[in-house]
């Protein structure tokens, strides 16, 4: 079985599943359609594009949705002729979402990789991925829920290797992914609780207790500074005259946000000198926000009715304002409503058991982690588990969603990603244990011959050490210290062992 977890097969497993999860959703692309109501409004917005100036008039969804559901079929237009008709804008929608859906199983054995270092625990959490049956039906349908998930999934990368690296260009693409998720959905603002997480535990590490006073007044300088700057600009703009583009006349507070570009590019750039972490943050700010304005541009050119709709939304999830779709929520309990749904239809009691005990004990792992490098004060010299990225990300955003008046279950569809991966990685923990143990007490079983020791030499309960990493001079994550340079896992290849039992203190 070890041939199952080699690196030589990785690719060829992932390839396998990717695949498979692409046949189980490209067949239903043409069933159903006309039957999701939200649906069929996208396919009414991205119809009338052309002959409403490209502004949607409607932002219930962000408009990223419609943008390249729109762009897609003007690109097959040549040929099939009806790609770019009512009818044919549902197979395009569609067909953009199918590849969404079909792109966040490989993201998923990508994330569980970079968190646990053990590719097993990735082509489980990419297996669970392609088979859910929430995810797989929600793929075959024109929404902004599977666009929306798969930005997040991408978001979180991006965080995940700022705290593993702390580069810039990690900061940059989580700029850019949660600039397009914010214009495809507002519910990915949720997105920030993970960045400042991040953020924070940057800051501990670089900000240096002497000297701390006078720095801290240094970047408190150059922030305010630029803020009063972008203010005294938006005065002078709108002290000319309300300025106007493409016809409209932009309101003050809209105009604000594309204004704001330049000023937080150059507090990055003062910044450098002082706190590359803040430095980061507000390239990050900045790209986020230029994303934003480029792929939803008529919230800022229609700012009053992207306002007014959005008000809308808010009081509908929350039920001030209840339309008759919202009726069937009436006296349901926040929180387990969702938990209930999860367990009997979106994933199933047995995934969701292993789902929920999953998730608990990344908890318990992040907790311990934390108050040990709290208690032996080396926050600010090591790494804190990286599984409590996504942990923080699950939490706000089930706890602010979960409590809605409205509670339709793809709401949370962007936290089963996460989900997933924690439920594999106690699945390959558990699975690892048993083999472990059967080996110890099997005698016939030859020396050497673990496979989990053929991925990994660390336990999956363990916190991930990123210092072994390749950007620390270590060895790759994915390889055995004892791997050749050909980069083959064999059994053959590993050094050889001792023949006496091992020692019951290491079991």
């Amino acid at each position: 079985m070890t041939w199952l977890i080699s690196k030589r097969w990785d690719i060829v497993l992932l390839c396998i599943i990717v695949i498979g999860g692409a046949q189980l959703r490209i067949p239903g692309i043409p069933h159903g359609i006309g039957f999701h109501p939200d649906e069929r409004h996208m396919v009414m917005v991205t119809n009338d594009l052309p002959s409403h100036g490209m502004n949607p008039k409607s932002f219930a969804y962000g408009s990223f949705s419609f943008y390249m559901a729109w762009g897609f079929s003007r690109l097959v237009a040549p040929v099939w002729r009806e790609a770019a008709t009512y009818d044919g804008l549902f197979y395009s929608g569609r067909a953009f979402c199918t590849l969404m859906g079909t792109i966040a199983i490989a993201l998923s054995y990508y994330l569980a990789v970079l968190l646990y270092r053990r590719s097993v625990v990735g082509l489980i959490a990419a297996f669970l991925m392609a088979c859910n049956v929430f995810h797989l039906q929600l793929s075959r349908f024109f929404t902004s829920d599977i666009p929306l998930t798969t930005l997040c999934l991408i978001s979180v990368i991006a965080l995940v290797k700022a705290h593993q690296k702390g580069t810039l260009w990690s900061f940059l693409v989580f700029g850019v992914c949660t600039g397009l998720a914010t214009a495809t959905k507002i519910s990915s603002v949720f997105l920030a609780s993970p960045l400042f997480v991040v953020l924070g535990l940057t800051l501990i590490k670089e900000w240096p207790r002497k000297d701390s006073t006078q720095r801290f007044l240094k970047v408190l300088a150059i922030i305010v500074g630029g803020f009063v700057l972008c203010g005294i600009a938006l005065w002078a703009t709108y002290w000319k005259g309300y300025p106007r583009v493409l016809k409209y006349r932009v309101a003050q507070p809209a105009f604000l946000i594309p204004l704001s570009i330049p000023f937080l590019a150059g507090i990055s750039i003062l910044l450098r000198k002082h706190s590359k972490a803040l430095s980061k943050l507000f390239a990050c700010f900045s790209v986020g926000v230029l994303v934003f304005v480029l792929a939803e541009p008529f919230a800022i050119l229609d700012f009053d009715t992207f306002v007014r709709q959005t008000r809308e939304q808010t009081s509908m999830v929350r039920g001030i304002w209840r339309p008759p779709y919202t009726v069937q929520y009436e006296r349901t309990v926040p929180y387990f409503y969702h938990l209930k749904q999860m367990l009997w239809y979106t994933m199933g009691w047995p995934v969701f058991a292993i789902v929920a005990i999953g998730f608990l004990a990344a908890l318990v792992r992040v907790a311990v982690d934390l108050l040990d490098k709290i208690l032996r004060r080396e926050l600010t010299s090591k790494q804190v588990n990286p599984e409590m990225i996504p942990l923080v990300f699950v939490g706000v955003f089930f706890l602010a969603t979960g409590y809605f008046q409205v509670k339709f279950p793809r709401y949370l569809l962007p936290l089963y990603p996460m989900l997933f991966i924690f439920a594999a990685a106690l699945f390959a923990n558990l699975s690892s244990s048993s083999k472990r143990a059967f080996t110890t007490l099997t005698p016939e079983s030859p020396a050497g011959q673990d496979p989990e020791k053929l991925v990994s030499s660390k336990p999956l309960m363990a916190p991930v050490d990123v210092s072994s990493s390749p950007a620390y001079g270590g060895p790759h994550p994915m390889e055995p210290a004892h791997q050749s340079a050909a980069g083959a896992l064999d059994p053959s290849d590993a050094p050889p062992q001792a023949t006496e039992p091992p020692d019951a203190t290491q079991q």
